[in-house]
């Protein structure tokens, strides 16, 4: 039996020792960068830390029911210790458990033991006041056997305790007592150079105002334990306090509680400050994203501990961070509300530029077919022109082959006749109008209704399709650069003056007199 259980408790330390061989960092981050950088994959991993130690105690809970009653008190307190960092109820549930199997075989010595472990709770509960009065009753009777441990709970409670008070008489009784502890604990130690005793040491240099000293203990003490060592995250914590009162070394306190926040996680430890105060100083520091995201577990952890005195502490701060993170949101609220504004005038912008581009396309499209219609107007024009060209010489040639016959008959009276009856003349000028009017028409297809437009409705043409009368030719020729009344009287076969009393006439049937005939002369016109 004895054979078994000694094999149980190897496979149990092997268990232990390969997990934290595995947390535990060859290597410390070597700036502050670095440093929360590893803290921040750690918090990401923090499940795979805290599910392994939850491994382990469930293995040594198991182990615990197959052991003899003379045993089984020490296994409860291991246990009990083990969740001294992570929860604080179970720790108490165990070293109560531990004391029950004490009492019931007989072991005054081992139950004393576990009660003052108790007490070493107590204070993480609120009760620090309760706990000295403990702490005073079972030390008036401690046992021989448990006077190293008495001290080692003392300097726990004592140092706890003076962290509660200002610079006043509360505080110096409590680091005087501390003090006392310490140096009892160090006369009683074997290992004077061990990782522990140098912690202590450390502890006393600060007390006698030595930093140097108490730098180079602490030094030695992180060299020579792993990170995931409770005794590693209480040395850098103390040289984070240390630091902490030094001006110009905020970023050597910001970085050893990196490394305490480290061994936290890496030990799933969820009993501690050095998160909290982690955060607290990123928050100061501007850091409001690390802050909130660190104080946020903090607070977590600090209730899942069971520890009122962390919870405490968290929740004070983390109002401040949460008001801050509301301003933050007010403030991206604010830049988001100004971003949507200029969205919306950019899109505003944005559509009267396609609508404008779309206007100017439809006017591109229409210029295009206007020049198009021009394009063939000008092919019809000059196809008319050509037209009344040849006929015009055609008619010559067959009034000069009529002359000549005439002449070469002696037909002289006949030919003088048929001059002087200007029929020929009223014939040519018909069909100069016929043409010119079909011409004119094919080239601006709307000239009469833009023209009636410009005359007062009781004033307006109505004429046959196709067709001009004399007003309207006068106006057409305008229309086509002849200005001069003189060369359009010419053009219809009208005296001068008959030129000026319709152009007169015109102007007084128009809207505008003023502009009537620069009016006419934009008509049909092709622009951008």
């Amino acid at each position: 039996m004895e054979n078994k259980f000694v094999i149980k408790i190897i496979l149990l330390c092997a268990l232990t020792c390969s997990h934290f061989c595995c947390v535990a960092a060859t290597q410390l981050p070597s700036t502050l960068d670095d440093v929360l950088t590893t803290l921040d994959n750690a918090i990401d991993n923090k499940s795979i830390y805290e599910t392994s130690k939850q491994e382990r105690l469930d293995s040594m809970k198991r182990l615990a029911l197959t052991l003899p009653p003379q045993k089984l008190s020490s296994a409860y307190e291991k246990i009990g210790d083990d969740y001294q960092r992570c929860n604080i109820d179970s720790a108490l549930h165990y070293y109560t458990l531990g004391i029950n199997v004490a009492l019931h075989i007989g072991d005054s010595a081992q139950a004393q033991h576990l009660e003052l472990s108790k007490v070493a709770l107590l204070p993480v509960r609120g009760m620090i006041k309760e706990a000295v009065e403990l702490y005073d009753s079972i030390g008036k009777t401690v046992l021989p056997s448990n006077k190293f441990h008495k001290y080692e709970v003392g300097n726990r409670l004592f140092y706890f305790a003076s962290s509660f008070y200002p610079q006043d008489e509360s505080r110096g009784y409590y680091i005087k007592r501390a003090r006392e502890t310490t140096d009892t604990l160090l006369t009683m130690m074997e290992d004077k150079e061990g990782s522990e005793a140098r912690l202590y040491k450390a502890q006393l240099y600060k007390e006698d105002g030595n930093p140097l000293m108490m730098v180079a203990e602490i030094r030695d003490v992180i060299d020579d334990v792993d990170i995931d060592d409770f005794v590693f995250a209480r040395a850098v914590s103390h040289l984070a306090e240390y630091y902490e009162e030094q001006p110009g070394k905020e970023d050597e306190m910001l970085y050893n509680l990196g490394l305490a926040s480290l061994s936290d996680i890496y030990s799933a430890t969820l009993e501690g400050t050095a998160l909290q105060k982690l955060g607290v100083a990123l928050y100061d520091k501007g850091d409001v994203d690390r802050a909130y995201k660190y104080l946020s577990l903090s607070l977590d952890n600090a209730v899942k501990s069971g520890s009122r005195i962390r919870a405490l502490q968290s929740a004070e701060v983390y109002p401040i961070i949460s008001q801050t993170f509301r301003a933050q949101d007010e403030r991206k609220l604010t830049w988001l509300t100004w971003l949507v504004v200029a969205l919306v005038f950019a899109l505003i912008i944005i559509t009267g530029s396609l609508v404008f581009l779309r206007k100017e396309m439809r006017k591109l499209s229409e210029l295009k077919v206007r020049l198009s219609h021009a394009n063939i107007t000008k092919d019809t024009y000059i196809s008319q022109f050509l037209s009344l060209s040849s006929l015009y010489i055609e008619k010559l040639e067959e009034f000069h082959r009529m002359a000549k016959r005439k002449l070469k008959a002696n037909q002289v009276a006949d030919l003088y006749a048929l001059l002087e009856s200007e029929s020929m003349l009223n014939e040519q000028s018909q069909m100069f109008y016929k043409i010119f009017d079909n011409a004119f028409i094919h080239i601006y297809p709307t000239f009469v209704s833009e023209v009636n437009a410009l005359l007062m409705p009781d004033k307006r043409f109505e004429l046959p399709p196709m067709r001009l009368n004399t007003e309207l030719r006068i106006l057409a020729f305008l229309r086509l650069g002849i200005n001069d009344s003189e060369q359009i009287a010419r053009f219809l076969g009208l005296s001068l003056n008959t030129i000026y009393t319709y152009r007169n006439k015109l102007k007084n049937r128009a809207f505008s007199r003023n502009d009537f005939e620069k009016r006419v002369m934009g008509i049909g016109a092709i622009t951008a």
